[in-house]
C-alpha cells in the first residue's frame, strides 16, 4: 500500500528545532510552529517541562490553539471532527469559518477559502506541500487537493492558516489547509483509540462500513521532562460505501429565435438541445494509513520520520438515457410550455469505470536547540499525488431513425418531463441498435521532492526575540498519459446487454429502460489502445525559496515579520502535434518574487486579543491553464479548447484585522475582517463567433484562459463557540458552535469579442454568504450534536456572458450525531447525515429556473462504537 516505502532508505535525518506536541483526546498530533519554518502551525506556549499544551474538551482545545497563534488561523480537533458524521477531510473543513465546500458524488471533495477557488489555495500535511490526486478541479487548474481522499478517521486535526509568515511557503491566496498526523503524547507509554460503524445509505438501501484504529507506544526510557526517548504511532482508517445517485441533466441551445413566432419569451429561452436522465451506482473503498517514529535523545533534540498513504478505489456503474436533437425541428409550443419537435433521437448509454487515486508522503527531519538558544532545523520530504483509470468504458446504443417527441421544462423546471409521439416505446431496448463507444485508460502522476534548512538566533531587541533565516527547494514533476481503444460494434441491440424490469427512479419521474448487464458490456471487443496525444503533458516546476524573519514581544504586543524570496523555474511540455500557429510545444517560465509579511497580536487583556496581518502570496497558473495544447471539436458548433502559455502567476496582497474574546468558561467570540487584492487573476473564457484558421474560414467558439488583470475579495467572519455552563443543572450541557462568513468579490470575467469591453462580476467559486450552526449537548455520558451548514450560490463555470455562466445553487444540509459513554474508554453512537436530502444543483445563469444538472442522494445512517485506552 505504501508506494513510498522504499524512500525510507533515502530519508536524511537533519537537526531541527523542537516542535511542540498538541495532546489530542484521540492521540496527540504534533503542532509545528509557523514561526519555526520546520513546520506549519503557530507557535504555542509551553505549560510544562515537556513543552506541551494539555487542555480538556473539544472547543477549549481549539480555542487555546487559536489564542496562542501568532497568525490568523482556525483549528478543528479530532474530537470535533468525530462529533458530526463528516466522512472525509472536506466535510470536516466545511465547519470552519471562511470555508465553502464543493461536493461531488454525494461527498465533499474540494474546498474554497474566503471566496477563492480551490486551485488558488494550498494544502500541506505536517507542513509538507501536497500535490493533487484528482486533477478534475472545478476551475481546471489541476492544482487543488481533493480532500475526499482523506478519511476522517486518519486526521489528527485540521488547521486553516489565513495569514502567513516569511518562514512559510508563499503559495495559497485564500489560505493553507494543514492536515495534522495522529501521534501519541510523548509522555504516554500506550495509546489505543478508534472505532467502527455499520450503516445504510437509504437511496439504494446499500450498506456502509467504517473503521479506524490508532496505536501508539512510548518506550526506551525518558528524558528529564518525562518524555519517552522513542514514540511510535500507527494509524489506519477504512471507509466503504455503495452510494447511489439520482441525476438529471440538460443543455440549452441558447437560441430563442428557433421557437415559432409568438412564443412566450421565457418558454423560448428554455429550448433544450438534449435531456439526460442518469442513474449512478458507486462502490468506493477509501483507506488511510499513517505512521511516525520519533527519537528524543534529550529535551532539546528530536529526530523523526513520518509517512502517509491515503486514497480510494472506486468502481462506478452508470446508466444514462439521452434525448438528442430536441430543437432541430420544432413543430409547436403550447401555452403550457409543451415543446414538440421532429428529428429527435434517443440513446441508451452504459458506463463502467474504475478509478484509483491517492496521496503518498514520506518525511524525515530533526531538531536541536543549543544552550545559547540557537536553533537549527531541517526536513526532507517526498510527496506524490496520483489518479489512474485502469479502464473507463463508454458505450451507447442509439435509435437509427428519428422520431417526434414532446417535453416540458416550464411547469416544473427541476424535473422536466418527456414523451415520444407516434407510438414509439422509448423503454423497449430492441429499438436501440446503432452502437458506438470506447475505453480510455489514463494515468496522472504528480511528484515533488522538497527540503528545508533553517537557523534561529536569539537577539536582544524585544522579549523572546529571534532572527530566523532559511532556504528551501521544491522539485516537482507532473505527467499525464491517456490511451483510447474504440469498441468493435457487437452488431446487437441494447436488448442483448440489458436485463430485468425497467429502471424507474427520481421519485417515479423517469423510466430509462432495463438495467444494463455491466459484466457483458465490459466484454465487448476493443481495438488497440492508442495514446491520445491531446491529453499528454510532461511538466516540471521547481521553486527555490529563502527568507529572513524577526519574531519578538514588546510588552503586550507580539510581532512576526520579514520577507520571503521565491524563484520559480518551470517547463510545460505537450506533444508537438497539438500546437499550431508557430506556438512552441515547450513553454518555459522563469520568474522571481519577494513576499513581505507582518503579523501583530496585542493583548488588551488576558482574554481579549486584537490582531492585524499583512501577507503576500502567490498562485501559479494551473497546469491545464498554461498548456500550449489545443483540441478541436467539429461536433455541432466548431470549438477550440486550449490553454494559454503566456499566463503569469496571480499575486495576492492580503490584509486581516481580528478581535477575539476568550470566555472564562472555554468559549470564543471573534470577528475577523479581510481584504485580498489580486493581480493577474486568471479565469476561463468563452468567446463565440470568432475566426480561427482551424475553423477553415468559418467562425466558431474558443474556450481558454486569460488574465483579467486585478480582482479583489473582501469580507467578514463571525464565530461563537460556547457551552452554556452558567445554566442550572442539566441545562448546562447545552451549547452553541457556529460561524458566519459574508464576503464580496469582483473582477472582469467577461469580454465582448467585438468591442473588447470588460464586464465585471463575482469571481468564480465565490459564495457571498455561508454559515455553520451546531447545537450541542455535552453532559455526563451524553454527547449530542445537530449541525446545519449553508452555502449560497456561486459561479461554477464562466460562459460567454452572464446569461450562460454556470451557477452552483445554494445548499443547506442538516446532520446529527448522538453518543453515550459507558466509561471514559468506551462509547456507542448513532449518526444521521444529509437529513435534508440536499440537492447538488447547477443552473445556466443564476436563475434556478434553468437547471442543467440536479442530483440527490438521500440520507445516510450509521451506528457504531468508539474506544480510547491509554496510560
Amino acid at each position: 500500500m505504501f508506494r513510498t516505502g522504499l524512500l525510507l532508505s533515502t530519508a536524511v535525518f537533519a537537526i531541527a528545532c523542537p516542535q511542540l506536541a498538541l495532546a489530542k483526546d484521540t492521540g496527540a498530533a504534533p503542532t509545528p510552529t509557523v514561526g519555526d519554518p520546520a513546520a506549519s502551525a503557530p507557535a504555542l506556549p509551553t505549560t510544562g517541562p515537556a513543552g506541551q499544551i494539555i487542555v480538556t474538551g473539544k472547543r477549549e482545545q481549539a480555542a487555546q490553539i487559536k489564542k496562542s497563534a501568532s497568525i490568523v488561523m482556525d483549528v478543528r480537533t479530532p474530537s470535533e471532527i468525530t462529533a458530526l458524521p463528516d466522512v472525509n477531510a472536506a466535510e470536516a473543513l466545511q465547519r470552519i469559518p471562511g470555508i465553502q465546500m464543493e461536493s461531488d458524488s454525494g461527498e465533499g471533495r474540494f474546498i474554497n477559502i474566503r471566496g477563492l477557488d480551490a486551485d488558488l489555495n494550498a494544502t500541506t500535511y505536517d507542513g509538507v506541500q501536497l500535490t493533487p490526486s484528482n486533477p478534475a478541479s472545478p476551475q481546471g487548474g489541476s492544482r487543488a487537493v481533493a480532500f475526499d481522499a482523506f478519511p476522517a478517521g486518519i486526521l489528527g486535526g485540521l488547521e486553516v492558516i489565513k495569514s502567513v509568515t516569511p518562514a512559510m511557503d508563499a503559495e495559497g491566496l485564500g489560505g493553507t489547509v494543514n492536515i495534522l498526523p495522529r501521534e501519541i503524547d510523548p509522555q504516554k507509554s500506550l495509546m489505543v483509540s478508534g472505532g467502527g460503524a455499520l450503516g445504510v445509505e437509504t437511496l439504494r438501501n446499500s450498506r456502509r462500513y467504517q473503521g479506524n484504529i490508532t496505536v501508539g507506544a512510548g518506550f526506551g526510557g525518558t528524558t528529564a521532562s518525562g518524555a519517552h526517548h522513542f514514540s511510535l504511532t500507527l494509524s489506519y482508517a477504512y471507509d466503504q460505501d455503495q452510494r447511489g445517485i439520482n441525476d438529471v441533466e440538460a443543455d440549452y441551445i441558447n437560441n430563442p429565435s428557433a421557437a415559432p413566432a409568438g412564443t412566450d419569451p421565457y418558454v423560448a429561452s428554455k429550448l433544450y438541445d438534449d435531456l439526460q436522465p442518469r442513474l449512478y451506482d458507486y462502490h468506493r473503498t477509501r483507506q488511510g494509513l499513517s505512521g511516525s517514529l520519533v527519537f528524543r535523545p534529550n529535551d532539546s533534540t528530536k529526530f523523526y520520520v513520518r509517512g502517509l498513504y491515503s486514497g480510494y478505489v472506486e468502481n462506478a456503474y452508470k446508466h444514462e438515457y439521452q434525448l438528442n436533437g430536441l430543437a432541430d425541428s420544432i413543430n409547436s409550443i403550447s401555452s403550457l410550455g409543451d415543446i414538440t419537435g421532429n428529428g429527435v433521437t434517443a440513446k441508451e448509454v452504459v458506463i463502467s469505470t474504475r478509478e484509483v487515486l491517492g496521496n503518498d508522503l514520506i518525511e524525515a527531519g530533526g531538531s536541536t536547540t543549543f544552550d545559547n538558544g540557537v536553533t537549527i532545523n531541517a526536513k526532507l520530504a517526498y510527496t506524490n499525488g496520483h489518479d489512474e483509470f485502469p479502464y473507463s468504458m463508454y458505450g451507447g446504443w442509439s435509435t437509427p431513425n428519428t422520431f417526434s417527441a414532446t417535453y416540458n421544462n416550464v411547469i416544473n423546471p427541476a424535473v422536466p418531463t418527456y414523451d415520444a409521439n407516434g407510438g414509439v416505446n422509448l423503454t423497449d431496448p430492441s429499438i436501440y441498435t446503432s452502437f458506438g463507444g470506447n475505453n480510455r485508460v489514463s494515468h496522472v502522476g504528480d511528484d515533488e521532492w522538497s527540503g528545508v534548512f533553517n537557523v534561529g538566533v536569539p537577539v536582544g531587541f524585544g522579549e523572546d526575540a529571534k532572527i530566523q533565516l532559511g532556504a528551501s527547494a521544491r522539485l516537482r514533476k507532473r505527467v499525464n498519459h491517456q490511451y483510447q481503444a474504440d469498441f468493435i460494434d457487437p452488431s446487437a441491440s441494447y436488448a442483448d446487454f440489458s436485463q430485468g424490469g425497467d429502471q424507474v427512479y427520481y421519485g417515479g419521474a423517469y423510466n430509462i429502460g432495463p438495467t444494463p448487464i455491466y459484466s457483458k458490456f465490459e466484454q465487448i471487443p476493443q481495438g488497440p489502445l492508442i495514446e491520445s496525444l491531446d491529453a499528454y503533458y510532461n511538466d516540471k516546476e521547481d521553486v527555490y525559496g529563502g527568507y529572513l524573519q524577526y519574531s519578538g514581544n514588546f510588552g503586550q504586543l507580539s510581532v512576526v515579520g520579514g520577507v520571503r524570496f521565491e524563484a520559480t523555474k518551470a517547463t510545460y511540455r505537450v506533444d508537438p502535434s497539438q500546437v499550431s500557429g508557430g506556438v512552441s510545444p515547450v513553454a518555459t517560465h522563469n520568474y522571481s518574487d519577494f513576499f513581505p509579511d507582518l503579523s501583530l497580536k496585542y493583548k488588551m487583556s488576558p482574554n481579549f486579543l486584537l490582531r492585524g496581518a499583512y501577507s503576500t502570496t502567490i498562485a501559479r497558473p494551473g497546469f491545464n491553464q498554461i498548456t500550449a495544447a489545443r483540441s478541436f471539436s467539429n461536433s455541432g458548433t466548431p470549438t477550440i479548447i486550449g490553454g494559454n502559455p503566456n499566463l503569469k502567476p496571480t499575486i495576492g496582497h492580503n490584509f486581516d484585522l481580528a478581535a477575539e474574546y476568550y470566555t472564562p468558561t472555554g468559549g470564543l467570540i471573534s470577528i475577523t475582517g479581510f481584504y485580498d487584492q489580486l493581480s493577474n487573476y486568471i479565469v476561463q473564457t468563452q468567446i463565440n463567433n470568432v475566426s480561427d484558421p482551424a475553423f477553415g474560414g468559418s467562425s466558431g467558439t474558443i474556450i481558454g484562459y486569460n488574465d483579467i488583470g486585478s480582482a479583489h475579495v473582501y469580507g467578514v467572519e463571525l464565530e461563537m463557540r460556547q457551552q452554556f455552563l452558567f445554566l442550572p443543572g442539566w441545562w448546562s450541557g447545552f451549547g452553541f458552535d457556529g460561524n458566519v462568513t459574508a464576503l464580496h468579490s469582483r473582477g472582469g470575467i467577461h469580454q465582448d469579442p467585438a468591442t473588447l469591453a470588460i464586464s465585471y462580476g463575482t469571481l468564480p467559486q465565490t459564495s457571498n454568504f455561508a454559515y455553520n450552526a451546531t447545537l450541542f449537548y455535552e453532559k455526563g455520558p451524553v454527547d449530542a450534536h445537530l449541525g446545519a451548514s449553508y452555502v449560497s450560490k456561486n459561479i461554477f463555470g464562466v460562459g460567454d456572458s452572464s446569461a450562460t455562466d454556470i451557477y452552483s445553487q445554494p445548499r443547506f444540509r442538516l446532520d446529527a450525531d448522538i453518543s453515550y459513554a459507558f466509561s471514559k474508554q468506551l462509547s456507542v453512537f448513532f449518526s444521521a447525515k444529509n437529513l435534508t436530502n440536499t440537492k447538488l444543483a447547477f443552473t445556466q445563469s443564476s436563475d434556478p429556473r434553468y437547471p442543467i444538472q440536479r442530483e440527490y442522494y438521500q440520507a445516510d445512517y450509521m451506528a457504531g462504537i468508539r474506544f480510547n485506552f491509554g496510560k
